[in-house]
């Protein structure tokens, strides 16, 4: 009878609780599945969107559940990423969930790495889409960019249905894409945020890249009402920082702005009275989207930066033309942040030269303007030279870059070239290797 009750009362606690055990590990051979041989990995953050572990030291973890489980999901760590995804959907009568990690070379030693922000794509077709996500895509691989970040309304049902066709980490394969929920992407359905997690997966969860910890969080409401209050959002968020170590630095993206997220300062007050201080946990900035704006403001008593990014696809609200953000990040997890346009593949013009006429200094220099851009790559330097009548008057020289456009130089002709038609050949040379070409002709006369 004794025997039978320890029995009764050792199984209790495992159907009651919904435990979730798993294991973490490298999938060296790409199975999708832990073979003898494979790195176990310690010290992994898995949870089930309430409570946050870490895994043992032979990879293991194992999660009590709770009542509004929909996902087990792991924080990626840095030099990784998952081959399908971060996340693996409560299954019933399933109890076990696997993690296989792929190597990812996208850090620096130091931990500086740079990503892409962007919001607001608002793709309600899957047509019309190829040219900015190619430029971007090929940004992405020709910079190593460690992942692309999207804050939101993807959006309506069409657009949910449709992004992830032109942009995922599957056709993206030399980065890695991430997901957050914005008011335009809570659509009908059981509760708001059904359809995107049927595609994109949960709503909040963490990720790192070198020393910063990124925190992704969902938009507090929108067009219908999402099952998650804004409480469970931070209760988690509570537990998953108890796993981040001071040493790192900290990001959230979200749609909207901090206040709308009910912490205006950075601070959030659960309902057990803890209070979730993000000052307190090294935030160095709140990334986000919905105003269809590029701005960014830094905050002058604590540093942090408020960033928000309109759309790559349709430019901003502000007149803001289509553009992406880029973040470069540095060891110590401090940012700066420039944008690269989009529609753009190896646009050059010689400005200075119009109509086959060119301007003349004072002292008979001649200034050049040249104006290249590619969305793809960055361009690295830029060369000119002169001829006439098929004579070489200048081969090679440099120029000074001036802006993200401008390349500018001063040209001095020799005199044998007085009163000829002069053809200036300018070569832009791209990050990637490719060399883009443009010519003028104008008339030298002094």
């Amino acid at each position: 009878m004794k025997k039978i009750v320890l029995g009764m009362l050792l199984a209790f606690p495992t159907i009651v609780s919904a435990q979730h055990t798993g294991k973490v590990f490298v999938d060296a051979n790409h199975n999708g599945r832990w073979d003898k041989g494979e790195t176990l990995m310690k010290g992994i953050s898995v949870s089930d969107g309430l409570n946050v572990v870490l895994t043992d030291e032979k990879g293991c973890f194992c999660l009590p559940g709770h009542e509004k489980e929909r996902f087990i999901f792991i924080t990626t760590p840095s030099g990784y990423k998952t081959e399908n995804a971060y996340y693996h959907r409560i299954e019933e009568g399933q109890t076990s969930y696997d993690f296989g990690l792929l190597r990812y070379d996208a850090v620096k030693s130091d931990g500086s790495h740079k990503f892409i922000h962007i919001s607001d794509t608002e793709i309600g077709e899957e047509q019309g889409q190829d040219e900015w996500t190619e430029g971007m895509r090929e940004y992405a691989a020709n910079e190593k960019v460690a992942f692309i970040i999207h804050t939101g309304d993807i959006c309506y049902v069409g657009g949910l249905n449709n992004h992830i066709k032109v942009m995922n980490s599957s056709n993206m394969p030399e980065t890695q894409v991430f997901y957050s929920v914005g008011n335009h992407d809570l659509v009908a359905g059981k509760y708001g945020e059904e359809l995107f997690e049927k595609i994109y997966g949960p709503t909040f969860y963490s990720f790192e890249v070198g020393n910063v910890h990124y925190i992704v969080t969902p938009m507090p409401g929108g067009d219908h009402a999402p099952s998650y209050r804004l409480d469970d959002v931070f209760t988690w968020m509570a537990n998953d920082l108890k796993h981040v170590g001071k040493d790192k630095a900290v990001y959230v993206f979200n749609h909207t702005i901090p206040g709308e997220c009910g912490c205006p300062d950075f601070k959030y007050t659960l309902k057990n009275k803890e209070t979730v201080d993000l000052l307190a946990h090294n935030l160095k900035a709140w990334l986000y989207g919905h105003w269809h704006v590029n701005h960014m403001y830094t905050h002058p008593d604590n540093g942090v930066g408020v960033i928000c990014s309109s759309t790559p696809v349709y430019g901003g609200i502000d007149h803001a033309s289509s553009a992406f953000r880029v973040m470069n990040i540095d060891g110590k997890g401090d940012f700066t942040s420039d944008f690269h346009y989009s529609y753009m593949d190896k646009h050059m013009v010689i400005a200075s030269i119009q109509n086959h006429q060119a301007a003349i200094t004072p002292e008979g220099t001649i200034p050049l303007v040249v104006n290249a851009y590619s969305t793809a790559s960055s361009v690295t330097k830029v060369r000119y030279s002169c001829t006439f009548d098929g004579k070489t008057l200048l081969a090679g020289k440099p120029m000074k870059q001036q802006s993200d456009f401008a390349w500018t130089a001063e040209m001095t002709l020799p005199q044998i070239a007085e009163g000829h038609y002069v053809t200036v050949i300018a070569e832009a040379h791209y990050a990637n290797g490719e060399i883009g070409k443009k010519t003028a002709s104008f008339l030298y006369d002094k």
